[in-house]
C-alpha cells in the first residue's frame, strides 16, 4: 500500500516525484511490487494527468526497474533524471548517507525527518555532508524553488509559503484549505 499512498500524494499535488517500483529482479520471491490493483489504478491516472512526465531508472546490472513520475516543471524535472542517472530504485534502500539525504530530499520529505532517518541508519549526516548534497540540488541541478501543490488549479506561492486552495472536488471529499511550508526553501 505504500506505493497507492506515494501515488495518491502525487495526484493531490502534495509530492512533485514519486519513484514505483516496476520490477524486481534482486529477490523474485518478493513477487512484483505493482500488482497491487489500487496502486495500479493511481499510475494510470498519473501517467494520463496533464502536466505528469516520467522517467525510466534501471538499477545498476539491470536488476530493477523504478518508474520515476514527476511534476513537469522545474526543479521537478530535473530532479527527476538526476535520480534516474544514477538507477535510484523505489523498493531499495540507500547505500550511504549522501544517497539517503539526496533521494529524501529529492522526494519531498521535510529535512528534519530525513535527517533522523539518516541518523536511525547508523550514519548521521554532518554539516559538510548537509552542503554537498544542497549543492548537487540547488546548484547543480536547480536553482527553481520547489512548489507543491503543483496542480495549477490548487496552489499559489506567497512568500516562500505554499498556500492550498483546493478545488470544489477535493473540498467534497473533505480537503479544506491550509498552509504548509514548502519541503525545500533555500
Amino acid at each position: 500500500m505504500f506505493t497507492a499512498g506515494e501515488l495518491a500524494a502525487f495526484l493531490q499535488g502534495q509530492r512533485g516525484i514519486v519513484l514505483v517500483q516496476l520490477f524486481n529482479g534482486w529477490d523474485p520471491s518478493k513477487g512484483q511490487p505493482l500488482y497491487n490493483p489500487l496502486a495500479l489504478l493511481m499510475m494510470e491516472q498519473a501517467l494520463s494527468a496533464a502536466g505528469v512526465a516520467h522517467v525510466s531508472s534501471v538499477a545498476p546490472g539491470g536488476v530493477g526497474l523504478t518508474g520515476i513520475l514527476y511534476a513537469d516543471r522545474e526543479p521537478f524535472a530535473s530532479w527527476a533524471a538526476h535520480l534516474a542517472s544514477f538507477g535510484c530504485q523505489a523498493n531499495t534502500v540507500a547505500g550511504s548517507a549522501y544517497y539517503k539525504l539526496l533521494i529524501g530530499l529529492l522526494l519531498g520529505y521535510q529535512l528534519e525527518n530525513v535527517l533522523g532517518y539518516v541518523a536511525a541508519s547508523g550514519e548521521p549526516a554532518t554539516a559538510q555532508l548537509q552542503q554537498q548534497v544542497s549543492d548537487v540540488v540547488w546548484q547543480r541541478y536547480s536553482c527553481w524553488v520547489p512548489c507543491v501543490c503543483w496542480h495549477a488549479a490548487q496552489f499559489a506561492v506567497m512568500c516562500g509559503a505554499t498556500v492550498w486552495l483546493g478545488s470544489a472536488q477535493l473540498q467534497q471529499q473533505g480537503f479544506r484549505p491550509s498552509v504548509t511550508s514548502a519541503a525545500m526553501v533555500r
